[in-house]
Order: C-alpha cells, then sequence, then structure tokens
C-alpha cells in the first residue's frame, strides 16, 4: 500500500496544497510550527477518519473557513483507491472511496492501516489509563470492524448509564428497569471487547520484545500486562455488586472502560523506573509492535509516520532506527525534521530513494530528490 498524492484544502494551515510522494521515504524538513506535523495528521485523519491530535473537527478547519477538505490517491497494488473526506462546521462528515459514500466510519477505518509515532506519546507512559486504551483500541479497530462497533456501542449505553445513574442525585430515585435493561445491553459487547484485548496484548509481547532488544542497547526485563476487571468477574455479577456505589457517585465504577494497559520494567513500574532514554525506547518498540500487528492481520504494510523523532532519540539512535526500517522494508515512511541536512544526510549514508520536501507556513515545496526507480513529481 502506498499513499501516491495527497491534496488539502483548508487543511489547518493549509489553504490549498497538492503533493505527490515516494513511494517509499517521504521527508518533510522545515521550522517548528510551519506545518510538518499537520501533514501528518492529514496522512493520519485520510486512514482512520480523525486527527491523532484533537478530538474536534473544529480544530482542523482552517481559520475564517468553515469545511475541509482531504483528496488523495492510494495504490493498493491491484487497483488505485481514490479517497475524499470532506468536514463542514456543523455537519456530519462525509467520506467516498472510488466516488461511493462511507456510511459507517467501521466500514472506512482499517482500508489504510496507519501508525504514527509523535514527541508526545511518552505520555502514554505517564498519563492515566485512558490513553493506553485509546493506543490499544486504535490498533484493534484498524483489523476488526466489529470491534469498532462494538465500541461505540459500548461507549453509547455507558453514556446512557450515567445518565440514569445522575438522575438518583437530582431526583433521588432511579428507573431499575431502565438501567437494568441498559446494564444487559452491555454485557456482550463488553465482553467481546476485553476478549480482543486480552487476544492483542498477548500477541503484541513477544514481537515487543524482540523490537526492544533491537533498538535498545538495554537488557531490561520489559513486560506488557493487560489489566481488566472483567478478567476476574463477569460485567453482569461487577455491575450487581457497585450498583450502591454507583448510585452515590453517578457514573459506572466497574467496566471495560477502567481497563489499563501496565507497562513494566524488571518488574517495576515503567513511570517509576525508566530512564528518559528508556521511555523513549519503550514507547517506539511499541508503535512498531502496533505496525507489526496491523501488518499481520491486515497483510498490508501500514503509513508510518515519524514526527520529530530527533526529539526522542540522538542523530545515532535515529540513524539506527530508520536503517532498521529502511532495510526491513517496514514500508511507505514520512520524516518530520527540523533541520533538512541532518536528515538527508541520514538518509544518503542509508543509500535509500526518498524525497525531500520543504514546509513553510502553508506551503509545500520539492526540494531535493535521491531516486534511482522513480521520477520526481513535477
Amino acid at each position: 500500500m502506498t499513499l501516491d498524492s495527497i491534496k488539502l484544502t483548508q487543511f489547518r494551515n493549509y489553504a490549498f496544497t497538492s503533493l505527490h510522494f515516494h513511494h517509499h521515504v517521504n521527508a518533510l524538513t522545515g521550522m517548528n510550527g510551519m506545518g510538518k506535523t499537520n501533514v501528518l495528521d492529514s496522512i493520519y485523519y485520510l486512514c482512520l477518519g480523525k486527527s491523532y491530535f484533537t478530538s474536534s473537527d473544529k480544530n482542523i478547519i482552517k481559520q475564517e473557513t468553515d469545511f475541509f477538505r482531504i483528496e488523495a490517491s492510494i495504490d493498493l497494488k491491484e487497483r488505485t483507491e481514490k479517497v475524499v473526506i470532506k468536514s463542514k462546521a456543523g455537519s456530519r462528515k462525509e467520506i467516498e472511496i472510488a466516488g461511493k459514500k462511507v456510511e459507517r466510519i467501521s466500514d472506512h477505518v482499517g482500508r489504510f492501516p496507519c501508525v504514527i509515532i509523535a514527541p508526545d506519546d511518552v505520555q502514554m507512559m505517564l498519563d492515566g489509563s485512558e490513553e493506553r486504551r485509546n493506543f490499544l483500541n486504535n490498533t484493534i479497530v484498524q483489523t476488526e470492524k466489529d470491534y469498532l462497533e462494538d465500541l461505540l456501542l459500548y461507549n453509547a449505553l455507558l453514556k446512557r448509564r450515567n445518565m440514569v445513574l445522575k438522575s438518583f442525585s437530582d431526583q433521588k430515585r432511579v428507573d431499575d428497569l431502565l438501567l437494568e435493561s441498559i446494564s444487559s445491553a452491555m454485557y456482550a459487547p463488553g465482553q467481546r471487547i476485553h476478549d480482543r484485548r486480552k487476544l492483542y496484548t498477548e500477541q503484541m509481547m513477544p514481537v515487543f520484545a524482540d523490537i526492544y532488544r533491537e533498538i535498545s542497547n538495554d537488557r531490561e526485563k520489559c513486560n506488557i500486562r493487560y489489566e481488566s476487571q472483567l478478567s476476574m468477574d463477569s460485567l453482569h455479577n461487577l455491575f450487581a455488586k457497585n450498583k450502591d456505589k454507583d448510585l452515590i457517585l453517578t457514573r459506572t465504577t466497574q467496566g471495560i472502560h477502567k481497563d489499563d494497559l501496565i507497562f513494566t520494567m524488571n518488574d517495576e513500574p515503567l513511570r517509576n523506573y525508566a530512564s528518559q532514554g528508556q521511555l523513549k525506547s519503550f514507547v517506539l518498540a511499541l508503535k512498531l509492535t502496533q505496525y507489526h500487528l496491523l501488518q499481520l492481520h491486515t497483510g498490508m504494510p501500514p503509513i508510518l509516520l515519524l514526527d520529530d523523532i530527533f526529539d526522542k532519540l540522538d542523530p545515532y539512535r535515529v540513524h539506527q532506527l530508520l536503517a532498521m526500517l529502511i532495510q526491513k522494508d517496514y514500508g511507505q515512511l514520512f520524516i518530520t525534521d527540523t533541520q533538512p541536512d541532518r536528515i538527508i544526510k541520514i538518509l544518503q549514508e542509508i543509500g535509500t530513494d526518498y524525497y525531500n520536501f520543504h514546509v513553510d507556513n502553508g506551503s509545500v515545496q520539492l526540494v531535493s530528490s535521491e531516486n534511482t526507480h522513480d521520477h520526481a513529481p513535477q
């Protein structure tokens, strides 16, 4: 799978830009705040139907406009897909593939697998469990359509259940029949979500261990463990045992929305034990593990987006990482850097073909390329 081209209209700081990409390595260079990350986010949005960096499309629409549009051509070897995503303020986003409207987001997510590695990813190790659940969810939804549908259903029912619980605080009474009806509807999707998360975490661990050893000089024993209340009891029993507590707190205190991934190093919590360098290596290994699982389950090499990796690693480590990604054919790579000479020097030392784009305040220009197999775009 290769992203051949993309056109952005009113997307973040881009009024309009049209780009043709290299099939393997694409470097986007320029000063901070010029729009390099926005290009990566547009690719992520294209693949998953949402931004990696914000939960609201309002933050994506260019200032003083009321819509954005992404149009792309994706080469799937046996065919080329034209994908269009449009979002207008106050309206539902629209996705079209080959001229046909996609009715449900679950019909789009997973068609074009994608992994992004960004500077703030290290916070996943340090912040609350929601960030780690999001990581796990973003892996599974790209491989299993039913998982996303279960997740959307469970979250909608959870919201309704919490509203019923809140009514007890407001009215000093609760509709037990309604509460039980909503709770019962959560049992099956909740159990399926738990089972898929457990399976994927089990698949993740041996792959992660191999990658961590390869990209790190450390010999620490690292582990990833899936923690869920449903591993100990059924959702039915958890709700029944905690009904009084839920009524007092006016929220659902038990369920798969409380799941977590536990990261350890030498049997100690990662956040308490690891150095900054070890945290960065852990994150990189985790994201590359995500890449391998997506490739395993979809049969396609995902697009890999590397945002400001020099913030994570010194130049030597970056060289080693990129050499591994390129030589092991991780598919199409997009890399951002503030210093063009630095990234180009590394790519030339590795001996790979590439395109180098200069990004300057909403303008993107192809400024150099090293191509033995392709012709540079006009």
